[in-house]
């Protein structure tokens, strides 16, 4: 029973639909079991709709879906265990690196395990092959994209990041036919990054997510999904690991499209290294 938790005396305070009903049953039955259930996966095991999910949460007092989850696991969960679930509050120093180290290397293990070696080299074609290429993201997912940038620039490809949402949504709505998106969200329910899809795909454009293993939004809405693993943890989309192997994968994309045509991406190169030689010593 969840009644040693606040969000259960949320729930008893409010008078709640039918489908809502449905959605408290669910959580007093499995307790812990949806922290880590992007909205689409929770709705789905509860057998109601992604918007019940959202009214039921904004109706016992929170701003959305991710908002209930982290105020559960606040209430439910050892503090050290929300950070990183392989951590103990007693761990040596030591013992604190090592796991660390080896979550990394599990995470990026996993999402090679995961990743489609074609659909990587089609992604990579169309890097190429595109008119207009443009990243989206924000937070940790808005670093990774200006990464991408300064790596694919390195090769001859031109890519754009938008720091400011606005212009963000306003790139994206931009964006036609020939052109390439690319989406980076690793929770896959950032509203702004969908709403970014949303518009390029609508005008036209081929659209890339960069996203977690499970179905979310911006996973069902995009023409192809590049899912990266994580460590089983409310925190996710903030992980140092989810974030390394995000850039792997960049990395991997951007040696795909040089490949392909070597001897123009070494010409980028040697471009931009004499472009930047005087800034170094």
């Amino acid at each position: 029973m969840l009644s040693d938790v606040r969000f259960s005396e949320r729930m008893q305070q409010v008078k709640l639909t039918q489908r809502e009903k449905k959605i408290a049953a669910y959580l007093e039955e499995n307790q812990d079991q949806f922290l880590n259930d992007t909205i689409t996966e929770f709705a789905e095991k509860v057998g109601v709709s992604d918007a019940t999910v959202v009214r039921f949460c904004r109706h016992i007092g929170y701003k959305g879906y991710q908002d209930f989850k982290m105020h559960a696991a606040r209430d439910m969960l050892p503090k050290e265990r929300q950070y990183n679930p392989v951590l103990e509050r007693d761990d040596e120093p030591a013992t604190i690196c090592n796991k660390i180290f080896n979550s990394e290397v599990s995470v990026l293990s996993r999402t090679l395990l995961g990743i489609s070696v074609p659909m990587l080299e089609e992604i990579a074609e169309r890097l190429q092959a595109a008119e207009r290429i443009v990243l989206f993201g924000t937070g940790g997912s808005l670093n990774v994209a200006k990464d991408a940038v300064h790596k694919f620039l390195k090769i001859g490809i031109m890519v754009h990041v938008y720091e400011d949402m606005d212009l963000q949504h306003m790139a994206s709505s931009l964006m036609r036919e020939g052109d390439l998106a690319i989406v980076i969200s690793h929770s896959g329910s950032n509203l702004s990054a969908l709403k970014c899809l949303e518009n390029a795909k609508a005008g036209g454009a081929f659209t890339v997510a960069m996203t977690g293993y499970s179905r979310n939004p911006i996973a069902k809405a995009a023409d192809r999904t590049v899912q990266i693993a994580s460590e089983q943890t409310m925190y996710q989309s903030e992980s140092v690991s989810t974030r390394i192997a995000q850039l792997a994968v960049i990395d991997a994309l951007v040696a795909l499209a040089a490949f392909r045509d070597y001897d123009a991406s070494y010409e980028a190169i040697e471009a931009t290294r004499r472009a930047t030689s005087d800034t170094k010593f």
